[in-house]
């Protein structure tokens, strides 16, 4: 029987009526229906309800307000809560209810009643609410414990049962959740190297381990147990000597002209050293096709295709045409004695012309590191080459005429622009790119960071365009589980909404599916900042600057927010002077570390720029809505400041 309400408080909460949302906006109303929710197998008296939601108003108010609560309800919902007598339930027979159904389905055991029972948890419990009623809160946080504890064990039953089916990709997919849920969950990251490693992605699964010892000493500050290091050296024993894989990426079949993004080949770089020397040059060149094909918007020609020029004195123009490329990327290494140089350019494939070149000289300490290092940095800035290459290209062309990447580009050009205005467009090039291919993912991700930044510049309501950036970004990851920027931008939506668990864990999948992003580097600082490890977060800032030389302003703000909670403030104000165009963050951070240094002249000058740029600016507003996960961390650093402060 299909019952015309369906009401949804697994997640955020949701009563739709048909295919229409009913907008419910008093939060103790929400409150009230999901406790009769979860607590659907009775009816509940009155006076129980208005004590548990109104208990500190007096008897006499929550009662009126429990009152004022039903009507609220009726208004939007009609007569889906019923009386008998003094007591109150939800009639099943016209509302059904999300987390009722994920009760009776968790009970099943065949995979796709499992499957079923996951769909309706869409989060926990009343996501994103938060009451200030000691009872209601004591029950509402025991009952999202409970109901989170069966989703994580119907997510391990169903795991195994698709792994049995040797249905591995959906048993990756199901484990991936898990490790949403709880990071540091061992058995999940167990069984996920063991899938990967199955599927000869061993590297993959050597870089997953990494991930449960970094979860684990994060959350528990534990290390891995006995089952799980003896599953990594057996990852290590059989990948020392395994041939390379198709899912590598070094067995690319060239697309046809026009399909997908841009093409990109990296010819073999020429040793200039000794012939013994080959091997690293070799290295350098494979690694980067490897870790270009980590990036979905990039195709990267195959290296056997590319190979076959090593030594051949054929014209630039000649080989992009005959692999398809448009971008080829050329260099060479010379070592001598205990140092390296390396020199890269990026070539039109077309013309022969060279959009970019760059001189890397290191010292060669330990040579693998060196190669990681050098390839990290190499990939990181020809990514962001290509991209404005092709942008070049696209700016010139009517829209027209535009390929969906092409459109994307052009929106990320406004994106990157900063303005309001710049912002409205990128969020129509990004539909539009969506409109000429519905299924391209990326797109999808980047109008959701299209919708956040209209956030920042106040073009809507801030509750809705939270619920369209995480519902575009989730989109990207129905059409794609494995595209890192949907990953990403997710993990920039929980961090909005506050919840850092979730934001980690799709930050830790974006790195693990592109581990050469700089900005998702950067990202991971910014995120474990704002968890309380602002000694990791610097780290990983200043990685993500090394590996993008070229990198936005906004990383010297994340890498000032970590250095002012280690207590480095002078660092932190040496860094924010960096910013040409600071925004509200790095103000504010700038006024708070000069009045932990002390400076009255400093204080003053930082005082009166946020005064200039932001008149009203109200400070506990401010510091309410950063998402720090330690309450230590909210305290506003400048409440002791000089008069001369007005904020």
């Amino acid at each position: 029987m299909r019952r015309p309400i369906q009401l949804n408080v697994l997640g955020c909460f949701e009563i739709r009526s048909g295919d229409k949302i009913v907008e419910l906006r008093a939060r103790k109303a929400q409150a009230l229906l999901t406790y009769l929710a979860v607590e659907s197998d009775r009816f509940h008296s009155r006076e129980s309800l208005a004590t548990l939601l109104w208990g500190h108003t007096g008897e006499e108010r929550a009662r009126h307000n429990l009152r004022q609560a039903l009507s609220a309800i009726r208004q939007v919902g009609g007569p889906i809560v019923v009386s008998s007598g003094q007591s109150l339930s939800i009639d099943p027979e016209i509302c059904a209810i999300d987390v009722v159904e994920f009760l009776d389905l968790v009970k099943g055991t065949d995979a796709q009643t499992l499957t079923a029972a996951l769909k309706r948890y869409r989060g926990d419990l009343l996501e994103g609410i938060r009451l200030r009623d000691p009872e209601f809160e004591d029950w509402l946080r025991n009952a999202r414990e409970r109901l989170r504890g069966i989703a994580c064990a119907t997510i391990d039953r169903l795991a195994d049962v698709l792994i049995v089916e040797n249905k591995d990709d959906e048993a990756m997919t199901a484990l991936g959740r898990r490790l949403a849920m709880d990071p540091a969950c061992e058995l999940a990251h167990r069984s996920l190297m063991g899938l990967l490693a199955r599927k000869g992605r061993r590297s993959d699964a050597l870089r997953q381990y990494q991930i449960c010892v970094d979860a684990l000493k994060r959350e528990l500050d534990a290390e891995p147990g006995p089952d799980t290091k003896a599953a990594y050296e057996e990852v290590l024993k059989t990948s020392a000597n395994a041939p390379l894989s198709a899912e590598t990426g070094l067995a690319h079949t060239p697309p046809a002209p026009g399909e997908g993004g841009p093409v990109v080949a990296i010819l073999p770089f020429d040793n200039l050293s000794d012939e013994g020397d080959r091997y690293f040059t070799d290295g350098i060149t494979e690694d980067l096709i490897t870790a270009l094909s980590c990036f979905h918007d990039l195709q990267v020609i195959a290296r056997g295709s590319t190979f076959v020029y090593r030594g051949q004195d054929v014209p630039e123009h000649e080989i992009a045409a005959a692999l398809g490329a448009q971008f080829l990327v050329r260099g060479s290494v010379r070592r001598s004695g205990a140092n390296v140089r390396i020199n890269v350019q990026l070539i039109d494939g077309e013309h022969g012309r060279t959009l970019w070149a760059h001189r890397y000289d290191r010292e060669l300490l330990d040579v693998f590191l060196l190669q990681n290092e050098i390839t990290s940095t190499l990939v990181s800035t020809l990514v962001g080459r290509v991209e404005e290459a092709r942008l070049d290209i696209a700016r010139s062309a009517p829209v027209e005429r535009l390929e969906a990447h092409d459109i994307l580009l052009r929106g990320k050009y406004h994106h990157h622009l900063f303005t309001a205005e710049d912002c409205r467009t990128c969020i129509d090039m990004f539909g539009l790119a969506i409109e000429r291919d519905p299924n391209y993912a990326i797109a999808h991700a980047w109008l959701s960071c299209g919708l956040g930044q209209a956030m920042v510049h106040n073009l809507g309501e801030h509750t809705d365009l939270v619920d369209q950036a995480q519902a575009a970004a989730e989109r990207g990851l129905e059409l794609d589980a494995n595209e890192s920027e949907c990953h990403r931008v997710l993990a920039q939506v929980f961090l909005t909404r506050g919840d850092l668990r979730r934001s980690l864990w799709h930050q830790e999948r974006a790195l693990f599916l592109n581990p050469n992003d700089d900005r998702s580097v950067c990202a991971m600082g910014e995120i474990l900042t704002f968890a309380g490890h602002a000694e990791e977060g610097e780290e990983w800032v200043r990685k993500s600057q090394r590996l993008n030389p070229y990198h936005p302003q906004r990383y010297w703000s994340h890498l000032a927010r970590a250095l002012f909670h280690r207590g480095s403030f002078d660092e932190a104000l040496s860094v924010l002077e960096r910013i040409g165009r600071p925004r509200t963050d790095d103000l504010v951070y700038s006024l708070a570390a000069s009045v932990k240094i002390g400076n009255p002249k400093i204080v003053e000058r930082c005082a009166a720029a946020l005064r200039v740029a932001l008149p009203d600016f109200d400070a506990m507003a401010f510091v309410e809505s950063l998402p720090y996960e330690r309450a230590e961390d909210r305290k506003p650093s400048w409440a002791r400041s000089p008069p001369c402060c007005d904020c």
